[in-house]
């Protein structure tokens, strides 16, 4: 039976320690905290129970000190982060191992490079990064250091399959590939809540509509403020990145003690209950509405899609995809829906509407792409204009934005409401700001995903397995951003970019999601 130690019984070192374990490993696990060790012990047998395998204990054996057998073929370090002394327990496990055995550290934060730069022989270092709990998730991150060889990694890998893992692949860069490319979901979530865009409550709830299992601040209150803002800052250090910066908010809030759900207050107050979920779904209507006509206009997916449901549940639905017959748009028509083509400003196509539709004709407008500030100013009938946010595909939203601009009547977002919600859609409140809230949040994500892989940090296909796996997301962030689209995500971030500066910009190389997205459809063409 193969051997490995692991340094540091805490809540990740026990939780590695039971996962190698059930992969049929003695497992050696040092700590010199005794009340430490006792927690650990506690916790692999409340996992052992659970998994089912009574065996798995046995095979754990707690040590105060490194055991005098070098015959592990494995260490793996997860002390708290603190260089000096990861540093000092690799040096000593250098000492004690075979040369063969492959050191590793469970790093969240620090450089693989600077935790083997004392060494003697840094190639055999790696990083594997497990996330918590490691006996759930399913994601570990090999981490290659500038002098890591290719048969550690290799050896890295086969660890992580044995384990019955998922490996990716990163480089030895701040945060590696989970915690960079989630920082934008929290940082423009407070960006945006600082904004005024809307409550907390509806910020959480248009996340959840979009896929993710927790909105921002319910999930920044589950980790812990005080662990999330310790990793923003972490990355930002080694950044220096302007867009990757803490919020001020978030400082504040740690220094006055709400920390989230282990304080009992954070951005909820769990004395009252916490967050509130009892409105996340909305049932469809059952019978078609026969009161309405609507004119879907625009062309594409989106315009497809709406088309398509819309139909489901209204009588009369009609399709105007060439802009150059708006006149044939019927007179008796109570809603247009003019998706366009998801990245042009359509203030000229809505002026032409407003002219050449009665005033009681509303409006939606995707206020993504246009600016409705700007158009507003310029109708003769502000007032039935609704902005609407549907980022991706319909189908994959339960939760869709509505801006409550200043213009806008209240019958108009009335209107709004129920017709979203007769196709099965909550619609949620927002105040008008570049890119709403999923907008700039989610494209932020995706945005930084593109940075990731363009920096050599990891490959497309790892950066969305990581993001799956590591974070449960929905869809990995490159796939949504071709199901997005790239120039549609470059127009949503220069908008966000000239209001909040030039940091937020899209990458330049957003546009190779579309050239991505083209090739794809091209083979699924020839392959049919």
């Amino acid at each position: 039976m193969d051997r490995i130690i692991i340094v540091g019984a805490g809540t990740m070192g026990a939780g590695i320690a039971f996962v190698a374990a059930r992969a049929g490993f003695a497992v050696d696990l040092v700590d010199p905290d005794a009340a430490t060790r006792q927690r650990a012990v506690e916790r692999i047998a409340k996992e052992a129970e659970r998994a089912k395998r009574t065996d798995v204990a046995a095979a754990v054996t707690l040590h105060e000190r490194l055991p005098a057998s070098g015959d592990a073929v494995l260490a793996i370090e997860a002390v708290p982060e603190r260089l000096d002394a990861k540093v000092e327990i690799f040096r000593a496990l250098e000492n004690a191992l075979d040369p063969h055995a492959l050191l590793a550290t469970n790093t969240s934060s620090l450089s693989v490079d600077a935790i083997a730069s004392e060494l003697a022989h840094p190639e055999r270092v790696v990083g594997l990064h497990f996330f918590n709990p490691p006996a759930a998730m399913k994601l570990v991150e090999i981490v290659r250091g500038a002098r890591s060889s290719e048969e550690a990694l290799d050896r890295a890998r086969g660890f992580v399959e044995r384990f019955e893992r998922t490996a990716v692949l990163t480089a030895d860069t701040p945060g590696f590939i989970v915690n960079r490319v989630a920082r934008p979901f929290y940082l423009q979530a407070m960006r945006a809540y600082a904004s005024g865009v809307a409550p907390i409550e509806d910020l959480d709830r248009l996340a959840r509509g979009a896929g993710f299992r927790m909105g921002p601040f319910e999930l920044m209150d589950f980790i812990g403020l005080d662990v999330n803002l310790a990793t923003s800052q972490s990355i930002y250090q080694r950044t220096g990145a302007h867009r990757l910066e803490p919020i001020a908010a978030q400082r504040e809030m740690v220094a006055a003690g709400a920390l989230g759900r282990k304080t009992g207050r954070g951005f909820y107050d769990y004395a009252a209950g916490g967050p509130s979920r009892g409105e996340d779904s909305v049932a469809p209507a059952t019978e078609p509405n026969e009161d309405e006509r609507i004119v879907v206009l625009g062309f594409g997916s989106t315009a497809l899609e709406f088309h398509e449901l819309l139909a489901q549940h209204y009588a009369a639905v009609g399709a105007v995809e060439n802009e150059e017959f708006l006149d044939e748009i019927p007179m008796d028509t109570t809603i247009v829906v003019d998706t366009g083509d998801g990245v042009s400003d359509r203030e000229e196509i809505v002026r032409e509407l407003d002219t050449l539709l009665p005033p009681e004709t509303v409006i939606f407008v995707d206020a993504y792409a246009t600016d409705l500030g700007a158009l507003s100013e310029r109708l003769k009938h502000p007032e039935r204009v609704v902005g609407y946010g549907v980022l991706g595909a319909l189908a994959a939203q339960s939760a869709v934005e509505i801006v409550d601009a200043p213009a806008t009547s209240d019958d108009a977002l009335e209107l709004a409401q129920e017709l979203f919600a007769s196709i099965g859609k909550a619609a949620v409140l927002v105040e008008d700001a570049p890119g709403l809230f999923l907008g700039r949040t989610i494209g932020s994500v995706i945005n930084e995903a593109v940075h990731a892989v363009q920096d050599g940090v990891a490959s497309a296909d790892d950066v969305d397995v990581a993001m799956r796996l590591g974070t449960n997301y929905p869809i990995g962030p490159i796939a949504w951003g071709r199901e997005i689209g790239g120039n549609r995500l470059s127009r949503i971030l220069h908008r966000l970019a000239q209001a909040e500066g030039a940091a937020f910009a899209p990458h330049r190389a957003l546009w190779v999601l579309d050239a991505d997205q083209e090739a794809s459809e091209s083979e699924a063409a020839l392959d049919a």
